[in-house]
């Protein structure tokens, strides 16, 4: 019989250097979910940044004047819309008191009894804090309606800068025809009528749930509504940017159903374009003044070269 002697297998590592096989998917460590995010919404404000300075190096910086002549139009046309909001409210509150049996007015003129003295301080106290309401409720509906009003009125120019900054990077233009300019603010009135429905239906569920946790549920209401004014906020920002990047999509082929459903799939970047507006609509005073400036034009640009010339 021949005996072969079998070698010891070696437990010592080998000499030499270590060799690397190719990882698989589930080998790779995942890089966080908010890596994208946030660097979709950076992306987008520095794009915003970069706007002036390109518009001044293409020649587009008479599109600067579209906003302003926008706002004055707006501020024009609607200079009683204000007055005569607040008007129906209010004579609709009040219906609603007279219905209930809280109009001070009636309660002031019956017969004096204890409880109506109590019922005449509450329904005082109340018509109060109805016109405060009625107030700040007017002024958010204006300035979101003046914001897609802009936007509205806009849109047509808004569609015809992206149009000449799709032409620098790519080559490619679309010709200009008045049936076009007529199609693009038709696309803008539906684009912008279904951007303010949606926001405010969202925005109307979010108010409505901060109530009911501050009637049922106060100190949670406390712990949870710095969150939800922020994505009341995140909402705001959001159909801003869809409505923005509307404008770029349509020169890219999209319908405006289309639109929306490429926008949702890139939403970080309409958000960070939308932060930009809402930043600059938010300060004091000035804010829709400068969000007309600075906001519209140079923000279609940042949309549009984010979609036709991504950074590599």
């Amino acid at each position: 019989m021949i005996c072969r002697k079998l070698a010891r297998r070696s437990v010592e590592p080998e000499s030499g250097p270590p060799k690397f096989g190719v990882l698989s998917p589930s080998t790779l460590t995942p890089r966080p979910r908010i890596v994208r995010p946030i660097r979709d919404v950076l992306a987008a404000v520095r794009a915003w940044s970069r706007a002036f300075r390109y518009m001044g190096q293409a020649g587009l910086n008479r599109y600067h004047l579209i906003g302003p002549a926008a706002l004055a139009a707006i501020s024009l046309v609607g200079w009683g819309f204000t007055g005569w909001l607040a008007d129906e409210i209010r004579a609709a509150v009040l219906q609603g008191m007279t219905a209930i049996g809280l109009d001070p007015n009636t309660l002031s003129t019956s017969p004096g009894a204890w409880w109506t003295d109590v019922l005449l301080w509450g329904a005082t106290q109340l018509d109060w804090m109805l016109e405060w309401s009625i107030s700040l409720l007017v002024l958010w509906l204006k300035l979101k309606v003046t914001k897609y009003l802009l936007l509205t009125l806009m849109a047509p120019f808004m569609s015809a800068l992206a149009a000449s900054v799709r032409k620098r990077e790519t080559g490619q233009a679309i010709p200009f025809s008045l049936s076009q300019l007529l199609r693009d603010l038709l696309r803008g009135i539906r684009t912008a009528a279904t951007l303010l429905l949606a926001e405010l239906s969202l925005t109307l569920l979010l108010a409505l749930a901060g109530l009911l946790l501050t009637v049922f549920a106060a100190p949670l209401a406390v712990l949870l509504s710095p969150l939800l004014l922020l994505i009341g906020w995140a909402v705001g920002a959001y159909f801003y940017g869809a409505a923005i990047f509307d404008a770029v999509y349509e020169q890219a082929g999209h319908d405006w159903r289309s639109s929306i459903r490429a926008g949702w799939a890139d939403r970080y970047r309409l958000l960070g374009i939308g932060a930009v507006f809402s930043a600059l609509i938010a300060v004091p005073f000035v804010g829709l003044f400068l969000a007309t400036f600075l906001g519209p034009m140079p923000c279609t640009v940042a949309a549009a070269r984010l979609t036709f010339s991504p950074p590599s």
